[in-house]
């Protein structure tokens, strides 16, 4: 019978996992976008609803930067030997606000 050859694995070594520079991209421009939304909402609300085409061209920039910061995101989950813990957030992020200020458009065009 051959004996088995004991392999033995040094589980206390760290290695220095970096993050992914888009990710953390994505993870900053998705809470701008939120910061935004918080903001405009605070306004329209203090201004009961009459804040003006303004709001509307920040709520659309604020879109967009939701927008760039999902794909930016999606492009980082690609690199490797990286800490993947910002691009799980910001693509979470970034896509959720897209989904809000899609809807706030929608609302909006429907009344």
């Amino acid at each position: 019978m051959a004996r088995k050859k004991r392999v033995y694995v040094d589980t206390y070594t760290y290695e220095e996992s970096k993050y992914s520079g888009k990710g953390i991209l994505a993870a900053i421009l998705g809470g701008i976008s939120l910061l935004i939304f918080i903001i405009l909402s605070g306004i329209c609300a203090v201004l009961q609803g009459g804040a003006g085409a303004w709001s509307g061209s920040f709520g659309f920039t604020a879109f967009v930067i939701a927008f760039y910061g999902m794909v930016q995101g999606l492009k980082s989950f690609h690199e490797q030997c990286r800490s993947y813990i910002f691009c799980k957030i910001g693509t979470l992020l970034c896509g959720f606000m897209v989904a809000v200020w899609f809807l706030v458009f929608c609302v909006g065009l429907s009344s």
